[in-house]
């Protein structure tokens, strides 16, 4: 038997809005299966959904109708503590909000990460060194969010979501701040990675080098 895709959505809507506001409908009927170790990308408008498809996958909303599988699992059939159990054991997010610790700095924020999933104290430091030095701000390492650049915060949080080697990954924008040519540089090292990723982006050289691209338009995902 073939293993369970990475992502696999049937029939998936999502609309906001009640009866005092109207019903804004955001997804309508999506179909979406990412393989295992795929890299997908999505393109879309501002607003057109692309983030609430993220939160979806992630466990973090609660479709009207339809089926959200990751990794084999049906969030549909999970409480809360056991959909964080699953994020935190086979998925990383990157998204466009700065959700680092403030306080800590770039390196301390990655070894967090890693020392949640298990890493003692010595391989966490070397890890996240490792991955600070891949995503080309290990300079920076020793610096707090407040006083790294957009881009820097972005490869920052891009480290935390893939430090403990997670099944799939989401990225919400994470490379929308580096310039043309660190952008290349941090995809690559992503594009390599055995993870399956789902990445948004406005950019159409970025979504181009992804093994499948699709664009999110008048609520459905079409592929491209």
């Amino acid at each position: 038997m073939s293993p369970a895709p990475a992502v696999r959505l049937l029939g998936v809507a999502k609309s906001f809005g009640g009866p005092d506001t109207g019903v804004v409908p955001v997804l309508t009927g999506v179909d979406l299966t990412i393989e295992r170790g795929e890299k997908v990308s999505l393109v879309g408008p501002s607003g057109s959904g692309k983030s609430t498809l993220l939160s979806l996958i992630a466990g973090l909303r609660n479709p009207d109708r339809g089926s959200v599988e990751v990794d084999g699992v049906a969030l549909g059939g999970l409480g809360d503590a056991a959909r964080a159990r699953l994020r935190a054991e086979r998925v990383g997010i990157a998204l466009q909000a700065d959700n680092l610790v403030p306080w800590l700095s770039a390196r301390e924020n990655v070894e967090l990460a890693l020392a949640l999933g298990g890493s003692g104290r010595r391989s966490a430091r070397a890890r996240a060194a490792a991955l600070l030095d891949e995503l080309a701000v290990g300079h920076r390492a020793g610096h707090r969010p407040c006083q790294l650049s957009g881009g820097e915060v972005q490869r920052v949080a891009l480290a935390v979501a893939v430090a403990n080697g997670p099944r799939l990954v989401l990225a919400d924008e994470v490379v929308g701040q580096l310039d043309g040519d660190t952008a290349g540089q941090v995809l690559d090292s992503v594009l390599a990675a055995p993870f399956a990723l789902l990445l948004v982006t406005h950019d159409p050289v970025l979504a181009d080098r992804a093994d499948t691209r699709y664009s999110l338009v008048d609520h459905e995902v079409q592929r491209r």
